[in-house]
């Protein structure tokens, strides 16, 4: 750090230095103090679904509005991810729907997660194992399933205990 130091005081007029990182703690306050700083939030997922709607446009692919939805989701906020996500699935060659996006993704949409949840409400331990079989046998990524679980779960209590839920939910009607 003390090279970088002597680097950033004294650069060379015709340099920009760009600083990336996920853990500014690690840097020193004297590296810190010499930088501008700028943050990077997630991208809302109606943004990522209008822009995957314009690209899909742009390409003359068919992309439902609800796939897109889907895609944005499964990007977590990340333009980068949601591209990548849709050109994975336009990659079939026909169009793109809600089907398609779970199928590619590996998500398994709210109607399994709610199964899982009135099994584990109704301490039904067959149906809660039968669901998590179906999913570890289809060979779809399980961190997709149990995200999708604990999304459900969030947007329960959410719903449950929130005065305003939809200033919290990205859910349709």
């Amino acid at each position: 750090f003390n090279a970088l130091l002597k680097t950033l005081e004294e650069p060379p007029s015709h340099v920009l230095f760009i600083l990336a990182t996920t853990e500014l703690h690690k840097l020193p306050a004297t590296i810190i103090s010499r930088c501008q700083r700028f943050e990077f939030r997630r991208i809302a997922i109606p943004v990522l679904q209008q822009r995957l709607l314009h690209i899909a446009q742009e390409e003359g692919i068919t992309l439902d509005p609800e796939a897109a939805r889907l895609l944005g989701k499964q990007a977590q906020g990340g333009m980068r991810d949601a591209i990548s996500l849709l050109e994975l699935c336009a990659g079939e060659g026909k169009e793109i729907t809600l089907e398609t996006v779970k199928a590619v993704t590996g998500a398994v949409g709210r109607e399994q997660a709610a199964e899982v949840a009135y099994a584990i409400k109704n301490k039904d331990t067959d149906a809660l194992f039968d669901i998590i079989n179906s999913a570890v046998a289809s060979s779809k990524e399980l961190t997709v399933f149990w995200q999708e679980i604990t999304d459900f779960y969030r947007d329960m209590l959410i719903f449950r205990t929130a005065k305003s839920p939809e200033k919290y939910l990205d859910l349709t009607s």
